[in-house]
């Protein structure tokens, strides 16, 4: 999981903002050496802090799901499915979606279209996103 984290965000900048602070959190001195080795790896101009979990606390409705916002209709089933903002961002359905679209999984669209079927979709949705991941492999 370290990995996929170091490969998908800018490890030299951070936003200088503790709400949208660049950072790996760990429970235990295991996770927190993990953590730290990780760090070490990427170079010498790391800003992604490694701090302890503390509290945690889910981000505002809007933020969940970011990439999702990019599909409408999408977005609009999962908002009416999970109503709550935590209850939208503990699905994963909407997890494996927003990954997908933000290109979190590198757009393996050959497993994308693997678990599809899987997602309970109305099937207008399903379709729409299954010709679009087609055209991509």
């Amino acid at each position: 999981m370290l990995a996929l984290f170091w490969s998908s965000h800018n490890p030299q900048r951070n936003s200088g903002s503790r709400q949208y602070i660049n950072a790996v959190f760990y429970r235990d001195e295991t996770q927190q050496k993990l953590a730290e080795s990780s760090r070490d790896a990427q170079g010498a101009s790391v800003a992604t802090e490694i701090l302890p979990v503390k509290e945690f606390t889910y981000a505002e409705d809007y933020h969940q799901k970011y990439y999702l916002t990019r599909y409408a209709e999408i977005r609009q089933f999962l908002t009416d499915t999970y109503p709550e903002g935590k209850t939208l961002a503990d699905s994963t359905v909407a997890t494996r979606f927003n990954a997908f679209i933000g290109s979190g999984m590198k757009r393996d669209w050959k497993t994308f279209l693997a678990e599809l079927s899987s997602y309970g979709l109305p099937e207008a949705i399903e379709q729409s996103l299954r010709r679009t991941a087609e055209s991509q492999v």
